[in-house]
């Protein structure tokens, strides 16, 4: 279907401007995109105008005009002139789904540990992000931050939460499509996501144990990210989650930068 143009539904692309250049970077990259018709909505957080990722994607939402709703950070560059399109059309095709992304963790483990899915490459040396092979759209428990899409129906049902702070909203996003019979899946991309992805500070992990304490009626056994696999039961779970949020507290006190 490529060369044909994609008018009906209409895309809403909502990004969040926390640095100019880096937005005028993503500007350049998407004007580069064929044959989606698309709406962009910038938000302008220069000067901190909104408290929480989730506040300024509701207020974009909700001036959306988009059946499908794109929500995707600055830093991310389109590999071709179709990575958009063939995007889209997944998510065209799928019909029915909660989240759909281009970074996640189904709920199966291997070797007792989280798998990552995702074909993009990442970070200032572009190297793979996670596990690429897969070729379909592909079931998944959560997704990643970086570019995630709803159905405008989805998110006027399930609006983001009134949470603070700028992190784990798509991982949320799927726990409330989980919770209600709606399945998530990651899709192939040809994308590079500038960041090498190492944005789980403190703060991080606060609204983690915020979130597990939130749903814990709700959880399986495990909540995989595109982070690490978090358990949820018993002492246990919030003594590892603990763990890592002193980890990076003392990192980020120290100056020591993240290796994983």
């Amino acid at each position: 279907m490529r060369g044909v143009t994609l008018k009906s539904p209409k895309y809403s692309i909502i990004t969040i401007i926390n640095n100019k250049s880096t937005f005028d970077e993503f500007s350049v990259s998407l004007s580069q995109q064929r044959d989606v018709d698309y709406e962009l909505i910038k938000i302008n957080n220069c000067n901190n105008e909104f408290t929480s990722a989730r506040s300024a994607y509701n207020h974009a939402a909700n001036l959306a005009k988009g059946e499908f709703l794109i929500f995707c950070h600055p830093d991310i560059r389109f590999l071709d002139e179709h990575s958009l399109f063939d995007i889209c059309k997944f998510a065209q095709d799928q019909k029915e789904f909660g989240v759909m992304g281009i970074a996640g963790s189904p709920s199966e483990l291997k070797n007792n540990n989280r798998v990552l899915l995702s074909t993009i490459i990442h970070g200032n040396d572009k190297i793979q992000a996670g596990d690429s092979n897969f070729s379909h759209a592909t079931e998944v428990q959560t997704l990643d931050e970086c570019f995630f899409i709803m159905t405008k129906k989805f998110w006027e049902l399930h609006p983001f939460s009134n949470q603070t702070g700028w992190h784990l909203y798509a991982v949320e996003q799927c726990i409330v499509a989980n919770l209600n019979n709606q399945k998530n899946y990651v899709v192939p991309a040809r994308i590079w996501h500038t960041s090498d992805g190492k944005s789980e500070d403190y703060h991080y992990y606060i609204y983690l144990r915020q979130l597990i304490h939130k749903y814990r009626d709700n959880l399986p056994a495990t909540l995989n990210t595109t982070v690490k696999k978090f358990p949820t039961r018993g002492m246990s779970a919030n003594l590892y989650t603990l763990y890592w949020l002193i980890n990076r507290w003392i990192k980020q006190f120290l100056h020591i930068k993240i290796k994983g």
